[in-house]
């Protein structure tokens, strides 16, 4: 008999020491599948390389840099199974060449992001962060009851302002729907999605430099990818009109931070809410900690309980399918299919 399949999960997450592996070990056994998995929790190319050696499949997030050098050390390997959304650090093309299936969960979190970056919309239009920080310094009690003198800037109304979605994807679509309710006009930008899609979901199609002369509050949802790798940069930052807000839940290196934070010192950049950031995590002597137009979170837009849950259920029955000689709900590098067989 067949020894049992391996299944290695790399990442710092779910295959760390103090993770627990036993819902996938559960999933696996109720199936029946002669399938061993375990974690390896991995941060460099030579920690893949040797987590990797005999495995049969890969569990990956998105610290984990799947490199060529990296796929081409894989000798057993049949499919990589992505954690979320995102496949920029997966060599989609040398995993094909190699006869690897790399698939992932496009589904995950969608609504979780989405809620994510109306909470920091809104949260900025109403400047919750900078009066719940300036109260707790004793603003109330220095100013009295007038509003008007506490706030650092004007409020203007939602109904009032420009929302301009950079990526109209999934999360995208569910952020216009969100939106749509507090009369926001809404202006998107992708190249991928056409008017036509765009006019039924009540959004004005545009380009990417009419969005940031026309937009109030600039969100970003698309993927980092080599076109969108630092395409919002000092130049961009400087068509958002001013009073403009930027808003970022999509990948930390489509903003030029240096750029973005200067911008933001200077004023000629009303406020940034971003969840995502290059590097994370974002440096302790970052100016951005200091300012007080700027709110910070952990790269958490993700996250729920249940959110988490799914994605590990996703990630691992996408991995166990391709093992068991069948195609997943995705393949992002149908490439691989001139070389591999699915059912």
């Amino acid at each position: 008999m067949a020894g049992p399949q391996r299944i290695i999960v790399t990442s710092d997450r779910y295959g760390s020491e103090s993770a627990s592996l036993d819902m996938e070990r559960g999933i696996i056994a109720a199936a029946d599948l002669n399938v061993e998995i375990e974690g390896a929790a991995c941060a460099t190319e030579r920690e893949l390389i040797a987590a990797g050696a005999e495995a049969d499949a890969l569990l990956v997030s998105t610290r984990e840099a799947v490199t060529r050098r990296v796929l081409e050390n894989l000798p057993r390997t049949k499919v990589i199974s992505r954690y979320g959304v995102g496949l920029d650090n997966v060599d989609l093309d040398a995993a094909a060449e190699r006869g690897i299936v790399v698939t992932h969960y496009p589904g995950y979190c969608t609504s979780e992001v989405a809620d994510h970056a109306m909470a920091m919309m809104l949260a900025l239009n109403r400047r919750i962060v900078e009066l719940d920080r300036d109260l707790r310094e004793g603003a109330w009690t220095r100013h009295g009851a007038s509003t008007g003198t506490i706030l650092r800037g004007p409020i203007p109304p939602l109904r009032e302002l420009t929302l301009g979605l950079i990526g109209f994807g999934r999360i995208g679509k569910a952020v216009a729907a969100r939106a749509r309710p507090f009369g926001l006009t809404i202006l998107a930008a992708d190249p991928y999605t056409s008017p036509a899609e765009m006019a039924e979901a009540v959004v004005e199609p545009v380009h990417l430099d009419a969005l940031l002369e026309r937009a109030d509050i600039v969100s970003i949802h698309c993927p980092l990818t080599p076109e969108t790798r630092g395409m919002i940069g000092a130049a961009q930052l400087r068509r958002m009109k001013p009073g403009a807000v930027l808003v970022n839940t999509a990948r930390g290196p489509i903003v030029d931070l240096a750029a973005a934070s200067a911008a933001l010192q200077a004023r000629e950049l009303a406020g940034a809410a971003l969840d995502v950031v290059d590097p994370e995590p974002l440096p302790a002597d970052s100016p951005l900690y200091h300012l007080p137009n700027v709110i910070l979170t952990p790269h958490a837009a993700y996250y729920s309980e249940r959110s988490v849950e799914t994605v590990r259920i996703e990630t691992l029955k996408a991995a166990l399918a391709v093992l068991q000689g069948k195609r997943p709900g995705t393949v992002a590098n149908p490439a691989v299919l001139e070389r591999v067989s699915l059912a």
